[in-house]
C-alpha cells in the first residue's frame, strides 16, 4: 500500500490514549474521583474523547445530589446520555 491509499489513523501513533476509569474500591468517598492514568480527575474536566462517530470536546461534571461513581456525567448537551466511565480520551 503506497502512502495516501489507506486509511488515516488521525494521529494514534502520535498522542497518547487513555480510558476513563471506576474509581479506587478504597475511595470511600461518598462521590469519589473517576481516574485517569492513575490520578483522580476534577468536575470541569474537558477533555478530547471518542464518541461513535469520531473524537468530541466533552466535559466531566457531577450531580451533588448523587452518590458513587454515578454522579458523573458529560455536560456536553449531545452527549449527556453516555457515560463517561470507559471512554478513551486524549491526554
Amino acid at each position: 500500500m503506497r502512502k495516501g491509499d489507506g486509511l488515516q489513523m488521525n494521529g494514534w501513533d502520535k498522542e497518547k490514549i487513555s480510558q476513563l476509569q471506576l474509581p479506587d474500591p478504597n475511595d470511600t468517598d461518598p462521590q469519589p474521583r473517576l481516574l485517569l492514568d492513575g490520578d483522580g480527575i476534577h468536575a470541569g474536566s474537558c477533555y478530547t474523547a471518542l464518541m461513535p462517530d469520531g473524537w468530541h470536546d466533552i466535559t466531566l461534571e457531577v450531580r451533588m445530589e448523587s452518590t458513587g461513581p454515578s454522579f458523573w456525567y458529560i455536560s456536553t448537551l449531545e452527549y449527556r446520555d453516555i457515560c463517561p466511565v470507559g471512554l478513551f480520551v486524549k491526554v
